[in-house]
């Protein structure tokens, strides 16, 4: 029990003084800790503040933060990162950037700004930071860091993107009007009211009702023409993301950016070092550059290179293609292919081939690159041991289906690096609206900027590709995961793209283990043209259900008791 005066103090700090179970509050950057001290204390975690922590009725940060480091060096700061986090604020930064936060997929939850509700034909203004809404002075939203604009490539560079942009901003009106054309509002039919009968415009009566239909009808119309025209989107794009992660993730997240060889990436890795050391200083100390990870990259590329790869990307007979990989027998051969697979530019299938024919002496060189020379524990070799899943695909798609599917943390993706050279998919509908010659100029200039770069830089490159662009993947998955992936990613409001490609996931699935595919039963083959239709539909009709409850609660706090 505690006295009336411990109770004022710690009502600060927990949500509850007398339960159980009770959550913590007003402790950013140090609940890690007194977590960790209260695992070896004999009383409960209230008892542990007081003592502890607690010092004249508050939390003294200065001998929090000396505690913290006492407790960090009895417990060591890998496990105890795992119950202290940081919500950080990633803006204007590049989609090719956003793949080398979000690809460190343990202990990070990211949310990234959705290229389905935003369009990205809206210019900075020169006086204002990005993105002021409805600025038609100024810049388009797009990368412009010196390793770009300073280089050799520079004026090629912001003279494509312009042209890029513009393109881009010039087709939303049009793909507006032409899906307007294909759905009148007259014609549309949505379920805003919930009640499992689709209605149309004509048949409402009221104002709010009328007002909810055109809601859901402009985003219906909005979100198809996000979804066709981001294709032209180049990974030069400036977007937005939020994460939350715990201590590990950021100290590992930080070491990585800052070992990138992308002078953006490495900058913020800085910026994401100087905001974390705020907010948990004690379990972000540690991030730093690591000689050992440049090093191995930079060896597995040249190997790669002289005895693996093509003069060009590999390109597959169908686009876009999926392949089930068979788990290899010799379990070496399948390691080194996945060890090898990141820097090469060749299917799964064909590099096995390669890699099994090699020679034991060259076995062993692939083996001693890969591992390199690690002086700790620390130096952890790459991803490339993750190998062995019961489901393994190597993937060609398009590089929105890519960046849609990559974000499921339980798996294992590798990926080569992004390239135009593989090929470009021009959605139907821009073909149907009679914007192929467009899209076409748009690809030119992104194929021709991506040649000019790669011969400097092909990291740099990268940042020519577009939405559109296919790129080379693979996707390992236990049955388990399989069943979550899938089934989710071909729920009628997901894109049609990545919706076809988790369909066809599904279908090899079925095909090599019947009963497995089969117990994914929730698999959504049908195609869906107008995905987001009832879905903006549902949330209509919830939010009308929420507006009700709120006017009640309000009616009922007016009312006079009697």
């Amino acid at each position: 029990m505690f006295t009336d005066e411990e109770k004022n103090i710690l009502k600060k700090y927990v949500t509850s003084t007398e339960e159980d179970v009770y959550a913590v509050k007003g402790m950013e950057g140090m609940v890690g800790a007194a977590y960790a001290r209260y695992s070896r204390a004999t009383g409960g975690f209230r008892e542990v503040l007081l003592k502890e922590f607690i010092k004249e009725g508050i939390i003294d940060p200065k001998h929090a933060d000396q505690l913290i480091e006492r407790i960090l060096i009895a417990f060591g700061d890998d496990s105890v990162g795992e119950l202290e986090g940081a919500h950080v604020s990633f803006e204007n930064i590049s989609m090719l950037a956003t793949k080398e936060i979000e690809d460190r997929r343990i202990g990070g939850s990211p949310i990234e700004q959705s290229t389905r509700y935003v369009f990205y034909d809206m210019k900075t203004s020169p006086l204002s930071p990005p993105y002021q809404g409805g600025e038609r002075g100024g810049e388009w939203r797009y990368l412009k860091d010196e390793s770009l604009t300073k280089a050799s490539f520079g004026d090629e560079y912001l003279s494509a993107m312009d042209f890029i942009f513009e393109t881009y901003a010039s087709l939303v009106e049009p793909m507006k009007q032409y899906y307007s054309k294909l759905k009148p509002l007259e014609s549309a039919e949505y379920d805003i009211n919930g009640d499992g009968i689709k209605e149309k415009f004509s048949d409402l009566k009221d104002e709010k009702s009328t007002k909810s239909f055109r809601i859901t009808y402009n985003t219906d119309l909005r979100t198809k023409s996000c979804d066709t025209i981001r294709a032209l989107l180049p990974l030069a794009t400036l977007t937005n993301v939020g994460m939350f992660g715990n201590g590990r993730f950021y100290q590992t997240l930080i070491s990585h950016l800052l070992t990138s060889n992308i002078p953006e990436v490495k900058n913020i890795g800085e910026k994401t070092f100087k905001a974390t050391s705020e907010i948990i200083p004690q379990y972000v100390r540690r991030a730093k550059r690591s000689e050992y990870q440049a090093e191995i990259r930079q060896n597995m590329f040249q190997l790669a290179a002289s005895e693996f790869n093509s003069p060009h990307p590999e390109i597959p007979d169908t686009l876009p293609r999926l392949e089930l990989l068979e788990n290899p027998n010799d379990l070496q051969t399948g390691l080194l292919t996945a060890m090898v697979y990141p820097y090469g530019n060749i299917s799964w299938k064909n590099l096995k081939n390669k890699i099994s024919r090699l020679s034991g002496q060259k076995k062993d060189t692939l083996i001693k690159t890969f591992f390199g020379e690690r002086k700790n524990r620390r130096d952890r070799p790459g991803r490339g041991l993750e190998t062995g899943y019961p489901l393994t695909f190597d993937l060609v798609t398009n590089w929105g289906v890519y960046k849609d599917l990559m974000r499921h943390r339980m798996n294992t993706q590798l990926r080569q690096l992004f390239t135009t050279e593989i090929g470009f998919e021009i959605p139907e509908d821009l073909i149907s609206a009679g914007f192929r010659d467009k899209v076409q100029e748009c690809v030119d200039q992104a194929d021709l900027l991506f040649k000019l770069i790669a011969k400097e830089d092909p990291i740099l490159a990268q940042y020519a590709v577009l939405h559109g662009h296919y790129i080379r993947w693979s996707l390992g998955i236990n049955a388990r995961e399989a069943f979550h992936l899938l089934e989710l990613r071909t729920v009628a409001q997901g894109h049609w793209q990545y919706r076809r490609a988790a369909q066809e996931m599904h279908k090899l699935i079925l095909k090599r283990l019947p009963w497995l595919g089969e117990a994914m039963k929730f698999v959504d083959h049908k195609d869906y043209f107008w995905s987001r239709a009832d879905s903006e539909a549902r949330q209509r009709a919830a939010e009308d259900v929420l507006d009700k409850k709120i006017e009640t609660d309000t009616l009922d706090k007016m009312t006079p008791i009697t």
